[in-house]
Parts: structure tokens; C-alpha cells; sequence
């Protein structure tokens, strides 16, 4: 009788790991717990102002008021290391492109322990460019539209979309992308830009290509 109670207590137990190594892909790459990374940046942002909060209407304005260039919105957390070089990515794809017919949109969200406005400004000084509009939003609204959009089930964060000019967002959710990334577990591995960091760019300059 014990050697069955013994199996069916193991049984239940490698169910529960499975499950919950399932629901934790859902989410990210990068892990939701307290990560030593993740406390740098607030360590380091006392003397920092805090960035400017935004909510779904300003990024919506800011998209359509450039919605005759070409765009890039990413939706990154300040302390993530994916979400770190996601944004080093963006901050190369501005160098390569100095046209004035790219735009990019950040829009910061608060998803590992650590993250805050003050982080997020921190992060943003990594990569400065007039072309980049940012701000923090503090309940994800946008990310969770985004999430809709991209139909995963949960809000989008460590994403990055490409739209081809002439793109509006007139409805409560955002438009579908003409081309995007991310690093996300449990989503299309063809488009994980952590494996390949320079499609982005590819993809953005045949957009900026179709502008000349």
C-alpha cells in the first residue's frame, strides 16, 4: 500500500514539473524571477529621473502621427537581459539607417522584479537617438493590445514590429505588423531575434528601400 501511495505521490509531482515548465514557456526566455542582472540597473538609477509615463492613446497618436515613415515598436522590461540586447538590436539598426523615414517606438513595461521608471530611463541611455520615442507604461495596457494583435494570449514584451509606411491604427487594437520578432519561448523559433539579430535590419531596409 505505501509503494503505491510512494508512486502515485512521484507521479503527481513529475506531472506538476511538466506543467509548470509548460506555463513558464508560455511567458519568456528570460525568467520572471529576481535575477542579479535585474538589480543592477535600480542600484544604479538613484541620480536618474524617472521616465515619462505614456498610455495607449499616446502611442497611438505617436504611430500615426508617423505613419508615413517606416516604424519599429518594441515593447521591452528595463532589467530583462533579453530585453536589454533587443533594445542594443534597435540601437544598431539606427546606426545603419540614418534615414529620417525610420522611427522608433519604445514602449517600456514593468516585467521582472526591478523594473520602474527610473530603470527604464537608466536603460534608455544605452541607446540615444532623435529619432526614438519612449516612455513607461505602468500597467502594460499597450503590451496587452499588442498581445491581441500578435494573438499570444498573454501581453507582448520582448517584441519588435516592423510596419511599412502608410499603416493606421484606428481601432482599439493595434494593427498587425508587417514584419516583427521577438524572444518569446513558445512562439514561432523562426522569428526569434536573439538567433538572428540581423534580419531585423534586413527587413527593415527593404521597407526603407520601398520609401525611396
Amino acid at each position: 500500500m505505501l509503494r503505491k501511495l510512494y508512486f502515485a505521490l512521484a507521479l503527481i509531482a513529475i506531472v506538476s514539473t511538466k506543467w509548470a515548465g509548460v506555463s513558464y514557456a508560455a511567458q519568456h526566455c528570460c525568467p520572471r524571477s529576481v535575477l542579479s542582472e535585474a538589480q543592477e540597473p535600480s542600484a544604479r538609477t538613484n541620480a536618474i529621473a524617472a521616465m515619462s509615463s505614456l498610455n495607449t492613446d499616446a502611442v497611438r497618436k505617436e504611430f500615426n502621427i508617423s505613419g508615413d515613415k517606416v516604424r519599429i515598436v518594441a515593447l521591452p522590461s528595463p532589467t530583462c537581459p533579453r530585453c536589454r540586447s533587443g533594445h542594443g538590436v534597435i540601437g544598431e539598426v539606427l546606426k545603419n539607417f540614418s534615414s529620417a523615414e525610420l522611427q522608433a517606438i519604445l514602449v517600456w513595461e514593468p516585467i521582472q522584479q526591478g523594473d520602474n521608471p527610473e530603470a527604464a530611463a537608466q536603460q534608455a541611455l544605452a541607446v540615444r537617438d532623435v529619432r526614438i520615442t519612449q516612455g513607461w507604461d505602468s500597467d502594460s495596457e499597450v503590451g496587452k493590445l499588442f498581445g491581441e494583435t500578435l494573438d499570444l494570449h498573454d501581453l507582448a514584451w520582448d517584441v519588435y514590429l516592423a510596419y511599412e509606411p502608410g499603416i493606421k491604427w484606428e481601432g482599439r487594437r493595434p494593427p498587425v505588423p508587417t514584419f516583427w520578432m521577438h524572444q518569446l519561448e513558445g512562439v514561432d523559433p523562426k522569428l526569434l531575434l536573439c538567433e538572428n539579430p540581423n534580419r531585423l535590419s534586413s527587413e527593415l531596409g527593404k521597407l526603407l528601400d520601398q520609401t525611396k
